[in-house]
Parts: structure tokens; sequence; C-alpha cells
């Protein structure tokens, strides 16, 4: 009998290798193209390019992660041009395994695209029509109906040439719905972050664990997630493997999963907001929340 492959294992992990290295990828190389994409690297930018290549390295040993964190560290006469310079020749590179790309490659390369734009927690006109153009370019992506209100909200931003700041928190905002905040916020690389969710329950005392529906995804600082599942079911609740509309709660954890079918969400998400988006009644529980209605 074939052994049950344990969620998070080694097993698991080999199977998965070889789409997790190209959604890693993928990932790194959105990033890096968001982040050539005002055609100039700032200041502030220096930091968040340094956390994202020393996660892509401690993941997969990558040289040109490495050598980029090296030339971080070199004081070069026009430092922001070489370095400029350095990241064009690192996508060039990385561009050939993509030039037939996958939806999924597609989506994670648009995520990391994102999130280099809004690195330095500024925007400006030149990253938000890449933005727009590398949306008309995938309109597969326009299935994701908040890619869709991100391209609105970046059209009407910019349609007069100028781009304000509250036009720029508008774009942020929506950035942060697929990407989660930058590294500039918070000081830590993006990728594996959770995005921000429309529809998340924040009052812990609202939940409701006696049969009510609950489905987990992502990997959880609490602990196993057989663990956090036995936790609901001795609190009265009924625990499901995927979505469905008797599902009232999706258990979302702070850190996305290795195994995740993209670099910030993986199908339970996906599946979860189109119900909501139908008239579903499900609710998003982050880890957080759910620790404090747990009582720990």
């Amino acid at each position: 009998m074939m052994a049950e492959l344990k969620y998070g294992g080694s097993a698991l992990g080999r199977i998965h290798a070889k789409s997790n290295g190209r959604k890693v990828e993928a990932y790194w190389l959105g990033f890096l193209e968001g982040v050539l994409a005002s055609e100039s690297i700032e200041s502030l930018e220096v930091a968040s390019i340094r956390a994202e290549a020393e996660q892509f390295l401690q993941l997969f040993g990558d040289t040109d992660a490495a050598d980029l964190i090296q030339d971080l560290d070199t004081a070069y006469g026009d430092y922001h041009r070489e370095i400029f310079e350095i990241i064009s020749g690192i996508v060039d590179y990385r561009l050939r395994p993509f030039s037939e790309s996958s939806s999924n490659d597609c989506c994670n390369r648009f995520f990391g695209f994102c999130a280099g734009i809004a690195c330095d927690n500024r925007l400006k006109i030149k990253e938000v029509e890449k933005l727009i153009d590398r949306i008309d370019r995938n309109p597969q992506l326009l299935e994701d109906a908040r890619i869709a209100a991100l391209k609105g909200v970046a059209v009407k931003a910019i349609s007069d040439g100028h781009l304000s700041m509250e036009e720029e928190e508008d774009i942020a905002e929506w950035i942060v719905r697929l990407v989660g905040d930058s590294c500039t916020d918070t000081g830590l690389p993006t990728y594996r972050n959770t995005p921000s969710i429309d529809g998340v329950l924040r009052d812990a005392s609202m939940l409701v664990f006696e049969n009510s529906g609950f489905v987990v995804t992502g990997a959880f600082s609490l602990g196993p997630r057989k663990i956090i599942e036995g936790w609901i079911v001795e609190r009265g609740g009924l625990v499901s493997k995927s979505i469905s509309r008797s599902t009232d709660y999706l258990i979302v954890a702070a850190i996305a999963s290795r195994d995740w079918l993209h670099s910030h969400q993986g199908t339970k998400i996906i599946e979860a907001r189109k119900l909501r988006e139908s008239g579903g009644r499900i609710h998003f529980v982050e880890e957080l929340t759910f620790r404090k209605a747990l009582g720990f």
C-alpha cells in the first residue's frame, strides 16, 4: 500500500520540487523585471533587492543571486547605473527558459513584477504603464478579479498623464492584495507572503467553531496542519480538505505553503475567492485571529 504523503513533508516536496523551482524562478524574474520598470535603480530599492536575492540564494543556491548580493556591496563609481545593468543582464539570461510560459509562469512573474515595482513604496508613471501593458499582453491574468480591478485603477490613475500620491496609494493597495506588504514596510522578502485578502474575519470572537465548516491552508507557525485540524474538531468544527459551499472558514497561515500553485496563493484561496465573489458565505481567517479564537 502506498504510504500517505505528509503535507509539507520531504516526499511531497520531491514530487513538487520541479514545479516549485519554476514558481520561485518565475517570481524572481518578475521581481527583477519590476525593479527595472522605472528604467533606473532607486536608493530605496537596494535593500529590497538584497532581501529577495538572499532568499532566492537560500532557496536554490543560485549563483546569479550570490553575485548580485556581492555587486550590491561593491562601491561602483556610478553605483545605481551599474546595478541596473547587472540586473538587466540577469533578466536577459533568465528570460530564455520562459519564452513559452505557462499560465502559472505568467501569474508568478506578474506577482513578482508587482512586488518589484512597489518595493520602494513609490510608483512612477513608467512603472504603471508597464504594469498595464503586462496585463494587456497576458489577458488570462484578468480572470483574477483583483488584477482586473488593479488594471482599472491603474488606467484611471494615469489617464491624465499625471500620477498623484493618492493615486499611487490606490494602486499600491491593490498590489498589497496580490503580494502582501512590501519589503520596505516589513524588512522581509515578499516571496511567499500571504496577500491582503478581502472578506477577512478580524474579530476572533465572531468565529464560531460548533458545526462550522473549516479548511486550512499554508504553513502555520502554530504547528502541523494535522494538529490544527484536531483543535478545530475538538471545538466542534467540521474539517474538510477542499473548498465547497458548506465551507464557513478558510484558515490562512501567515506564510504561504511551499507547494501552493502560485507564489502568494494556492488553489484553496483561489477557489474561496471565487466562491465569495459568487455570493458564498465563506470567511477568510488569518493565523493571528485564529490563534486568538483558539484562546492561545
